[in-house]
């Protein structure tokens, strides 16, 4: 006799099975949706950013993990992640002088995380980085 089906796993396959036009619909009412919950659930916006930026350093600690067990970096962008070093840089400096709080800490530990990253991208995988592939061009976002 065949387990009873889980609920999670019938919806997702309905989902799998509907048409990219169906998919896309569902996803902006799930975004909206959650923007709408998050409206009526958030009181405190300095919260959120912290929620936010822990879920960040968590992330990229996960691509760190990632990067070490299977010792390589193909299909990750460099050029990005060192535009998203700048962007922390500059925050975490703005942040640095303007108010020193917790944001100053988690700023931090997300930059050093994405410095980290970017080491073992340049050094320690250099041989699996796909230099050709990664032509996102960097100089237009930072002259912006």
């Amino acid at each position: 006799m065949r387990p009873p089906r889980r609920p999670i796993h019938v919806v997702t396959t309905w989902v799998r099975r509907q048409p990219p036009k169906v998919k896309a619909f569902l996803a902006v009412v799930a975004g909206m949706s959650a923007l709408v919950l998050l409206r009526f659930i958030v009181h405190d916006h300095d919260n959120l950013f912290v929620a936010a930026e822990a879920v960040h350093s968590i992330g990229i600690s996960v691509l760190i993990y990632k990067l070490m067990k299977e010792k390589t970096c193909a299909g990750l962008s460099l050029k990005t992640q060192e535009l998203t070093a700048m962007f922390l840089a500059v925050r975490l400096y703005c942040s640095f002088v303007m108010e020193y709080d917790i944001h100053t800490i988690l700023d931090l530990a997300t930059l050093a995380t994405t410095l980290w990253v970017i080491y073992m991208i340049r050094f320690n995988l250099k041989s699996s980085y796909m230099e050709d592939k990664d032509n996102f061009a960097l100089y237009y976002v930072v002259s912006i």
